[in-house]
Parts: C-alpha cells; sequence; structure tokens
C-alpha cells in the first residue's frame, strides 16, 4: 500500500479549524479582561464604603459640641441626664444633654408647692398643698404625693409638707407637722410616725422661701430647728436621733445648704451658714462632719459671703455654693458659682454666669455624671461644666424658650435621673 500524503498547507493560511480556535481565543482574552475589571470595580466599592462608614463614625464627633441635640435625622448624642420638674401648673419630664437644650415631655397636671422633687425606687415624690384622703380615712391639708415612673401612675405616700430622704435613701421622711414625722420605707411599708422632744421643729415647705429645703437627712441625725416653722432670723440648729430620742446642738445658723453621706458610711458632711459674721458682710460657710463635730470654716471670695442654696456632688469632693455682692440700694447683689474642696477648703469660682439675686437665695443639681451641674436664680438657669467652670444657657429644644425660672420649664424642683429613666 502506498503512504497516505496530506495535501501541503500554504504557509500563513490557517487551516479549517483556526477560525473556531481564534474566536474561543478572543472570548477567553475577553473574560479575563471583564474578571479583572469587576474585581477592580469590586474592590474599588469595598473602598468607598469603607470610607463611608469610617466617615459615619468619625464625622459627627467633629460636630457633636454643637449638634449634639440636632434636628431629628441629624447627629445625635444621647441625653447626660433625665429629669421630672414642675412647671407650675403639671408634672413634666425631660432629657438634659450637654449643650444646655432640654427636650421636654407633657405630664400629668397636678396640685405641688414649688418645692424640690424627690426620687427613689422608681417613684417621683412631692408635696400637694390642696390635701387629700389618707388611711384610715382622715383628710390632711397636705400630702405628699408620687408618680411611678414605670407606670404613669400617681398615688399619696401620706401626709406631710415637706418630703425627703434618709442618709441611706431607705426611708422616706414627711414633716407631717412642725413637731411629728412621718417615715415610711421606699421599698413599701408601713407608715410610722416619731414625735420630736420638745422645743424643737421639723423645717417646714415655707422655709426657704421660692426654693425649698436641702436634704435635711445625716448619718447622725435629722436637721432640727428652734423655731416653728422657717425663718429668715438666725436661730439654733441641731440634729435629732429619733433612736435615742435626743438633739444635738449644731450653733447658731442662717441656713442650711445640704448633706451628703458616703454610701454605708456613718457620718455625714453637713454644710451651713453660721449665723455670726466675724466681718461685716462676710459671712462663713462651715463644713460639719456630723460624727466628730469638726468643721472647717470657708471664706467667701465675694464681700457679700454666701447666698443661701447648694449641694454636695455624688462623690461628695466638691460642694456647690454661691458667693455673692452685697446689694446697693436698690440694686440687688449678683451671686456665681463657687466649687468647695471640703477636704481642703479650697475654693474655686466660676466667672460665669453671673445671677441676679432678688432674693439671697441660689440652687444647683448635679447631673449624675458628677461632671456637670445646674445652677440658677430667678433670672435664669445654666449648665456648668464642673471641671472647666465653663457655662452655657439652658434651653428648651425646638425653639420653645429658656429652659428654666420660676414656674417656667426646668428649674430647681427638677428630680434628676440617670439617663433613660422616664
Amino acid at each position: 500500500m502506498g503512504a497516505l500524503i496530506t495535501p501541503a498547507r500554504a504557509p500563513g493560511r490557517p487551516g479549517p479549524a483556526a477560525p473556531l480556535a481564534v474566536f474561543l481565543a478572543a472570548r477567553r482574552r475577553r473574560r479575563r479582561r471583564w474578571q479583572t475589571g469587576a474585581a477592580l470595580a469590586l474592590v474599588a466599592s469595598l473602598v468607598a464604603a469603607a470610607g463611608w462608614v469610617t466617615w459615619l463614625r468619625v464625622a459627627p464627633s467633629h460636630d457633636q459640641g454643637l449638634r449634639d441635640t440636632a434636628s431629628p435625622g441629624g447627629p445625635f448624642r444621647p441625653a447626660a441626664a433625665a429629669a421630672v420638674w414642675f412647671d407650675g401648673a403639671r408634672l413634666r419630664s425631660g432629657d438634659i444633654h450637654l449643650s444646655g437644650q432640654v427636650t421636654q415631655r407633657g405630664g400629668p397636671e397636678v396640685s405641688a408647692d414649688l418645692l424640690p422633687l424627690v426620687q427613689a425606687a422608681g417613684r417621683v415624690y412631692w408635696v400637694n398643698p390642696m390635701g387629700g384622703w389618707v388611711p384610715p380615712g382622715a383628710w390632711y391639708p397636705s400630702v405628699v404625693q408620687y408618680l411611678d415612673l414605670a407606670t404613669g401612675r400617681t398615688g399619696i405616700a401620706g401626709p406631710g409638707s415637706t418630703a425627703f430622704l434618709s442618709a441611706d435613701g431607705s426611708e422616706l421622711l414627711m414633716a407631717q407637722d412642725a413637731t411629728t414625722l412621718g417615715e415610711r420605707p421606699v421599698a413599701g411599708g408601713a407608715l410610722r410616725q416619731r414625735a420630736l422632744p420638745r422645743g424643737w421643729y421639723l423645717p417646714g415647705g415655707d422655709g426657704l422661701p421660692e426654693f425649698g429645703h436641702p436634704d435635711l437627712a445625716t448619718a447622725n441625725g435629722i436637721v432640727v430647728q428652734s423655731r416653728e416653722r422657717g425663718s429668715w432670723r438666725p436661730q439654733v440648729y441641731g440634729l435629732w436621733d429619733p433612736a435615742r430620742r435626743v438633739v444635738r446642738v449644731l450653733g447658731r445658723g442662717l441656713a442650711v445648704i445640704g448633706s451628703w453621706t458616703p454610701p454605708g458610711a456613718r457620718y455625714s458632711l453637713l454644710a451651713w451658714l453660721p449665723a455670726v459674721c466675724r466681718f461685716p458682710d462676710n459671712c462663713r460657710l462651715s463644713i460639719t462632719n456630723t460624727a466628730t463635730w469638726a468643721t472647717m470654716t470657708v471664706r467667701s471670695p465675694l464681700p457679700g459671703g454666701f447666698a443661701v442654696g447648694g449641694a454636695f456632688s455624688p462623690d461628695g469632693t466638691r460642694l456647690a455654693v454661691f458667693p455673692q455682692t452685697a446689694p446697693r440700694g436698690e440694686v440687688p447683689g449678683q451671686a456665681r458659682l463657687a466649687l468647695v474642696d471640703p477636704r481642703t477648703g479650697a475654693v474655686r469660682m466660676a466667672r460665669q454666669p453671673r445671677m441676679t439675686l432678688g432674693m439671697d437665695v441660689a440652687w444647683a443639681l448635679w447631673l449624675p455624671d458628677g461632671q456637670h451641674l445646674m445652677v440658677g436664680a430667678s433670672s435664669g438657669s445654666s449648665l456648668v461644666d464642673a471641671v472647666t467652670l465653663s457655662a452655657r444657657p439652658l434651653s428648651l429644644a425646638g425653639g420653645q424658650g429658656h429652659a428654666a425660672g420660676n414656674g417656667h420649664g426646668l428649674n430647681f424642683t427638677a428630680a434628676i435621673l440617670p439617663p433613660g429613666r422616664r
């Protein structure tokens, strides 16, 4: 047999299968280019998305100082505290932001004295001067009512013209009359009554005009006074031990500013204004350890002494007080915030705000963080940074006006709650 001879191909001319091979090779090249482009596009989109997420996380931090309570949908920083207060007609609740803005919500219309509200165990307490029925069915001229923060319901805790807590916060204390104290556990329980020793009286609801009473309970007794009801005249203050039925005399004073008790401690720090001024128009501030009776004296950095009012910080390391200038004729004095170190007596005074005093009374309320506080007088209120002593006015969010004043907006009656509480 002869050999099979394959016809020779002309140089440079493709065979019958060449067109398919060329097509397949071109398609493979296009697919590689498409895959490469898709991969690059995916990488680019991932980079862009990461950049967007990073901007969302970082960009608002540059703006928080100015827009921490921006309009709905804008950058927003959580509230520093919640509050319940009495605006002169109804209870209000809202959130306090470090910008100085207060977001406000409505509340029940109630009858209440313009006295500080008290909060404990999920309830807020206030004095109703219009009275009410209290078991076993007697009508009392004034009663202490409460708002349950969880349910929104109101009720009556018992008869009383003042409401404050025991030093450990376990008992609600109510001055039922000038010489009778009512006690009720905040966790629930029966109402108990105690009578004061003869010649001593409980501070009443009218003791400090406009701004009510400060904390009156210490680890070593309850503040009592030698005159029935309040007076701007000097009187003798003492600490009454209900268990031992004795009163230990503190001294003659103009007013009690406040007390602070460390958790579980057997002593308290009590801030008060003695009645005797060593120098004209420069009255002292006294801070007394109620267990040892050791007293630190603090001088006012302003020539008018101290206005009535103030508060210890939550950890007791600072006492907010109000040095003031003396009035000149018809021109009222001015007060400024000062923070006192109870251990050393050192005083730091803020430049602002300068509060005009119609009366020698101002108020301070600390936020739970212990780094900010609200201060005010009849002329308005401000939020103060306790570290820098910088201040900004309190205002209602949404252009509703100033968030302070007696009976108008957030004021000295406020019970300050941790953020998120209602």
